[in-house]
């Protein structure tokens, strides 16, 4: 894969990613779909070290069904999440697959909380599909 960068709306927070995903999917929690206001959140998962950020962020952290937290970084100016940390792993970060400058790239893996995706929000049959978080990551 070549280099992937993206921003905000606003060009105050930008990104360029040196690695390959270790993963990419799309959530339908409830949190996902507040966050985004839409029906999922579509994010691709890379190594920490291989996400070079710039500009600054405001960030919001909201416990998962596993206790820990997911915190959501976002531009202060236009609003719009760009990426996202667990606190189970420190060392994985989440790009918001929508602020790629391209994005052809993004092919979801899975799906989690299949079982709050609104009926007009429909997703690709073919990729697997779990009700809820699994315990071990998919993909």
């Amino acid at each position: 894969m070549t280099e992937i960068t993206g921003k905000c709306l606003c060009g105050g927070i930008s990104y360029k990613i040196s690695g390959e995903p270790l993963r990419m999917g799309q959530c339908h929690c409830k949190h996902c779909q507040r966050a985004s206001g839409t029906g999922h959140m579509s994010l691709a998962f890379f190594k920490r070290d291989d996400v070079e950020i710039t500009g600054s962020y405001t960030e919001y952290s909201s416990e998962a069904d596993s206790g820990n937290h997911n915190i959501r970084a976002f531009c202060p100016t236009c609003g719009a999440r760009v990426f996202s940390r667990n606190s189970a792993n420190d060392q994985v970060i989440g790009i918001t697959a929508g602020c790629a400058d391209e994005s052809d790239w993004f092919a979801p893996q899975f799906i989690v909380y299949n079982k709050d995706k609104p009926e007009w929000d429909q997703m690709d049959s073919s990729v697997n599909t779990f009700d809820a978080m699994p315990t071990k990551p998919a993909g």
